[in-house]
């Protein structure tokens, strides 16, 4: 990554660490819908 500055990487790891928790967030989510437990739909 010649002529990026450190700031870019950093940049990186928190935009697809940011993208892989809401990833999880999602999965999550439809688990607590589809299994009964999230309240709304019972």
């Amino acid at each position: 990554m010649a002529g990026y500055d450190s700031w870019y990487m950093w940049g990186q790891i928190v935009l697809y660490a940011e993208m892989v928790i809401a990833v999880l967030l999602t999965v999550f989510a439809l688990y607590m819908a589809f299994s009964g437990q999230a309240g709304f739909l019972t």
